[in-house]
């Protein structure tokens, strides 16, 4: 079964300042940034995607430029919706990993907004350990499943 858990966008204000934190990020392009497009198509093809360390949904100054280059991708391109998903890798109970992928996922949505993306156009997901980017055997602790992916419609 496939757990899925969409928030409306007002709770992303809920938590604190996010934006604040003491655990690394580790922020990684999954694709050479050689694309000659701009605006979403250019982010969808580079895949922005902003990486965790274990059982931490707080993101480091180094995840800052990864999210000022998303909120100028946002701006260049005005798509409809910007899409903020996150993930947890298997390593705990699933109804934990979908707790940690959706405070990761509001972390990155609130600064996000903080960087003017407006709240109405956000859409935030927490998938928990279902729908991995690298799918694995329950209690693998897989560090590109510990993430939350930037995309657009």
């Amino acid at each position: 079964m496939t757990f899925r858990y969409a928030l409306t966008l007002l709770t992303v204000f809920a938590l604190p300042a996010a934006a604040q934190t003491s655990d690394p990020v580790i922020v990684k392009e999954t694709a050479p940034a050689t694309s000659a497009r701009t605006g979403p198509e250019a982010a969808q093809d580079e895949g922005l995607q902003v990486y965790f360390p274990s059982g931490v949904s707080s993101l480091s100054q180094q995840a800052a430029a990864k999210l000022d280059r998303a909120a100028r991708l946002y701006r260049d391109g005005n798509p409809i919706v910007m899409i903020v998903s996150g993930n947890a890798d298997t390593v705990g109970s699933a109804a934990a990993n979908l707790d940690l992928s959706l405070r990761r996922a509001r972390t990155v949505a609130s600064g996000l907004v903080s960087r003017g993306i407006p709240i109405d156009r956000l859409q935030v997901v927490g998938r928990g350990n279902s729908e991995l980017p690298v799918p694995t055997e329950n209690g693998v602790a897989n560090s590109e499943n510990r993430s939350v992916s930037i995309t657009w419609r």
